[in-house]
């Protein structure tokens, strides 16, 4: 058996009007929460762009750090060729040579360092030919060191112990710093926390085992005998 319910095209009229009405109503609640959300989409893509920009700047510092880490090599290289040639002056840009001297360690008795030619660095109280070095200011702070007679540069190993090579690298490099006392410290630029350092004996110290305070880390130019 079928029922049908017949409504009065009055109140069908009336209940279409009152459905129009509604459905604007309910597209203007969604609108003002698709606004925020677009925004907030908005916001966090400007952050992202300002987090690139700052990723970008910090590979530039990493650039020009390595830049001016690896710069002064090349510089050596083309002093130190033209050094061999005798009587050739000093060119421009190129690192200040200074004359041949002499490094006094106060420790104990005192001693002169000294670049022997099998590569050994150790002190010796009365200094030998093998005790004039040349020193060479790289730029401000940081020096190499060559014995005149070896012909070896000064350097300093990963594990803190200074040796003559023969050719110059990163480990060639000091840094040079003036203390309280007047005298001046060497402590290798390659692996920080290494100073070039003497026993009371004269005899070399592990570069780690020592610090700036000590006497045996100490050392003074000297540009003559006595």
């Amino acid at each position: 058996m079928n029922f049908t319910v017949e409504v009065p095209s009055g109140r069908l009229g009336l209940l279409l009007l009152l459905l129009g009405s509604l459905c604007p109503q309910l597209d203007g609640a969604k609108g003002p929460e698709q606004k925020v959300l677009q925004q907030e989409q908005k916001v966090l893509q400007q952050e992202q762009k300002v987090l690139q920009q700052e990723q970008k700047v910090l590979q530039q510092e990493q650039k020009v750090l390595q830049q001016e880490q690896s710069s002064h090599i090349p510089l050596w290289k083309i002093h130190m060729r033209d050094s061999l040639v005798k009587g050739r002056g000093r060119s421009l840009g190129e690192p200040e040579v200074i004359q041949e001297q002499l490094l006094y360690c106060r420790v104990g008795i005192g001693f002169h360092l000294q670049i022997l030619p099998g590569g050994s660095v150790r002190g010796v109280h009365r200094p030998t030919q093998y005790s004039w070095l040349k020193l060479f200011s790289i730029r401000p702070g940081l020096v190499a060191i060559r014995g005149l007679r070896s012909g070896l540069f000064l350097c300093m190993s990963r594990d803190g112990w200074a040796h003559g090579a023969e050719k110059f690298s990163d480990d060639c490099i000091f840094k040079e710093n003036l203390e309280e006392n007047h005298y001046t410290t060497y402590s290798s630029y390659s692996h920080p926390g290494n100073y070039l350092a003497l026993s009371r004996k004269g005899e070399l110290r592990r570069g780690g085992s020592a610090n700036r305070n000590q006497a045996s880390t100490h050392f003074l130019p000297r540009r003559r005998l006595w």
